[in-house]
This record gives C-alpha cells, sequence and structure tokens, in this order.
C-alpha cells in the first residue's frame, strides 16, 4: 500500500491548492475530467458517480447508479444503472434531459452527438431533445467502450480484440481494425487514436487517416485508463502505476508507482487524475513535476 501520509510523496510539494488524494470509499473506476473537477465511477457501499472538485478535494456532485460520464461544452452526460443516459447541469448535477437507453454503460459526445453503447450495437442521442435518433448495429462481441470525435466515433471490443470506427455522417461502420486482447480505453489527440489492450498489456497507436495500427507499445496498458494531454499520453497498469507515452517516439516512461491496480486516468487543467479500484481512492498529480523527477 502507498504510504498513507503521503501517499504522493513525489508530487505533493508540487500541489500547493487540494489534496493529493481523495478517498471515495469504494472501488474507483471509469475516470474523466472536466468543469473543474474529476467524474469517477465509484462501487458499491457508495454506488455513485462522483465529482470531486480539484481545489477542495470535496464531492460536490453525485448520482446514485452512475456508471460513466461525458464532457460536452455546457454540460455532462451520464450513464445510470444501464439504463438511462442523462444530461445534466455540471455545477449542481441537476437533471436537463433524460434518455433511455437500455445496456448503456459508458458515454461519449462529439459530432455533434452523444453516442452510448445499446443492444446489437451504438445508439446515438440528440442533445437537445434526449431521442436516440438512429441505432448503428456492431457485430461485436461486446462493446467495451466508445470515444467520439469530429469526424468518428470509435469503439471497442474487448472479447474481439479489435476496434471500430463509425462515420457520424453516415451511421455506418467504415473499419474494423485489430489490436489486442482486452482492447477498452481510447485516448484521441492529433497524433492518432490510441486504445489500451488490457489482457494484452499493451497499447495500439491507430492513424486515423489510414486506419490502420501504426504502432504497439508494450508493457502498458493493463490497467485500462489512458488519457491525452500534455503533449503526451498516460496510461495506467495494473499493479505497476502510471507511465508517460511520447507520441513523437513512441517510447515509454514510467512517472510514479502505486500498489494496487489504478484504473482510470484523466488529464485536466494541467494535472493527472488517477482512479484506485484496490485502495478506493483518487490520486491528484503533476505531471510536469512528476515527469521531472521521474
Amino acid at each position: 500500500m502507498p504510504d498513507e501520509t503521503d501517499p504522493l510523496s513525489v508530487t505533493t510539494e508540487s500541489l500547493p491548492e487540494g489534496p493529493p488524494s481523495v478517498e471515495l470509499g469504494g472501488a474507483a473506476w471509469s475516470t474523466v475530467y472536466g468543469f473543474g473537477g474529476a467524474w469517477i465511477q465509484v462501487d458499491p457501499p457508495i454506488d455513485q458517480l462522483v465529482k470531486v472538485d480539484a481545489v477542495s478535494g470535496t464531492v460536490t456532485v453525485t448520482i446514485d447508479g452512475g456508471t460513466g460520464a461525458a464532457i460536452a461544452e455546457d454540460a455532462v452526460w451520464v450513464t445510470v444503472g444501464g439504463q438511462e443516459t442523462r444530461k445534466l447541469d455540471p455545477e449542481t448535477g441537476e437533471v436537463l434531459l433524460t434518455a433511455s437507453t437500455p445496456d448503456a454503460y459508458y458515454v461519449s459526445v462529439g459530432a455533434g452527438a452523444v453516442w452510448v453503447p445499446a443492444e446489437g450495437g451504438i445508439a446515438r442521442i440528440d442533445q437537445e431533445s434526449g431521442a436516440v435518433v438512429a441505432t448503428i448495429s456492431i457485430d461485436s462481441g461486446e462493446v467495451t467502450d466508445l470515444a467520439a470525435a469530429d469526424d468518428a466515433v470509435w469503439v471497442s471490443d474487448k472479447n474481439g480484440g479489435r476496434v471500430f470506427r463509425i462515420d457520424p455522417a453516415t451511421n455506418a461502420v467504415v473499419a474494423e481494425i485489430e489490436t489486442g486482447a482486452g482492447a477498452h480505453d481510447f485516448a484521441i489527440d492529433k497524433h492518432g487514436v490510441w486504445v489500451t489492450n488490457y489482457r494484452a498489456n499493451t497499447v495500439s497507436r491507430i492513424d486515423p487517416a489510414t486506419n490502420e495500427v501504426v504502432a504497439t507499445i508494450e508493457g502498458v496498458g493493463s490497467g485500462v485508463g489512458i488519457s491525452a494531454g500534455d503533449g503526451a499520453i498516460w496510461v495506467s497498469s495494473k499493479g505497476g502505476g502510471i507511465s508517460r507515452i511520447d507520441p513523437a517516439s513512441n517510447e515509454v516512461e514510467p512517472i510514479a508507482e502505486f500498489s494496487g491496480w489504478n484504473y482510470g486516468v484523466a488529464y485536466g487543467d494541467n494535472e493527472l487524475w488517477v482512479s484506485s479500484v484496490d485502495e478506493q481512492l483518487v490520486y491528484r498529480l503533476d505531471p510536469d513535476a512528476v515527469a521531472n523527477e521521474s
């Protein structure tokens, strides 16, 4: 276990505001950052999606049964209990819209719409009305996660070890890409699309211009979480802490070691948030300080 008195000793002095870690009371899973805080799925007995304020470290919004979150321009969209997708006020948690979405545990926003898993594929939700306006069929063993960009929606299938690309202009699957066993989480930056293959403990780098894997980074990705920010890709490893991938070289640099399963990774406002399944907390890191000290 990390030192409970200083679980982030390598970065505490570089974080003058806010705590270096926040106890959550349950296993902490998927994590995204937006509107001044980290949104984290927390297992029972908490069984909530929570927003942790970046400055105070306090939980300011809770959603009972929440499983996933995505940041939009003026709202946060969350999936709840595998039954609903809700549009929330990011400061108060007030529900602004509700869509009925059975089988939806993950959510992403992009290309002018909200995207969630649905039975047999992916559902497209109108951001203004909350109506499901299209369902795209996918020949997948299990839709595991998804990430929407302006010109594509990327969908992972962990059992098939592959990624599907949907064209939001036509709502059609236009590519199927073999990645690795346990294909799961995504990060997207100007260098490409990055996907963790947690069973293979690799990260696949996809060139969206060709829909081909142009690099496979070994020895990272088992933790599932991945995020882009500060000119780098940040990825978790199960029992191995957090590593930085340099997109210019695809080289891996370990930057922080934590025991247990570090799952979610989210970059925002020049900080990294890392959720821990085993320690039941979220760590807050200064990535520049960690990279300089490693």
